[in-house]
């Protein structure tokens, strides 16, 4: 788990990783966050579950412990991906412990994921292919992901929970509940994003009109990844727009 600024005024800004990804998909914008913020990045336990409870469900429990296990009252929740999904999830659980939400690529309408079609046999080039889609620059489909991920879509106990995590994912659809989401909410989407395509990221601001809605150009699914300067400037933006900080760079919730 990423852990900087642990002693910045509240509230703490959470960091959640998509299906295949770590913490570290997020040090990039976690450091520059980390200046005026206390910033946390989980590792989510998506392929360490058992299989029975393999589930969006599982992982917003999760979530929810660790909130639990650091003594967070408050909390800012960024996801990615699944990490929006859960995010939003733990959200609409417990909508005063929420401060906010940022959602980039979020799946919890739709997600066009490679995760749940995986071939009995994947090849790595399959795999590499696969991958690319997510982002919109080559450099970082790296011969490293892949081998990485061609381990888990060949290992048969890793692709079932795969497969398991991708279905959680798709029937947990939150379009009918996202109108009880009261908190502030920023939507940041790569323009090029064709996991989640930008239709989804406005179905998101049809259900949530008050969200605040961005899009980064030649970006893919990830911009915690591919853009992570363009994303920390436009979640500083809407953190100092909702938590006022003063000269010494501590922070405040709004009024009521």
């Amino acid at each position: 788990m990423v852990q900087l600024n642990p002693t910045a005024s509240p509230p703490v800004l959470m960091l959640l990783h998509g299906m295949f990804g770590q913490s570290d998909n997020w040090r990039s914008c976690a450091v520059r966050l980390a200046r005026h913020w206390r910033v946390i990045a989980p590792d989510l336990p998506v392929l360490d579950l058992p299989l029975g409870d393999t589930g969006v469900r599982s992982l917003v429990d999760h979530v929810e412990k660790l909130l639990d296990r650091e003594s967070i009252d408050r909390v800012v929740i960024a996801g990615n991906s699944l990490g929006g999904h859960i995010a939003l999830s733990l959200a609409l659980r417990h909508p005063r412990r929420v401060a906010a939400l940022v959602l980039a690529g979020s799946s919890g309408l739709f997600k066009r994921g490679f995760e749940a079609v995986v071939p009995r046999r994947p090849s790595r080039e399959w795999v590499r292919l696969k991958i690319r889609e997510v982002f919109f620059e080559d450099q970082h489909a790296s011969p490293q992901l892949v081998d990485e991920v061609y381990g888990t879509v060949t290992d048969i106990r890793r692709a079932r929970k795969i497969v398991r995590m991708a279905k959680s994912a798709k029937h947990e659809n939150l379009g009918d509940n996202l109108h009880r989401v009261g908190c502030p909410v920023l939507l940041v989407w790569g323009k090029e994003d064709i996991i989640t395509p930008p239709a989804i990221a406005h179905e998101f601001k049809h259900y949530i009109p008050q969200a605040e809605l961005h899009f980064i150009p030649r970006c893919g699914h990830s911009p915690n990844i591919e853009r992570p300067d363009e994303l920390s400037q436009i979640v500083e933006g809407f953190l100092e727009l909702n938590f006022h900080h003063d000269s010494v760079g501590t922070h405040a919730a709004p009024g009521p």
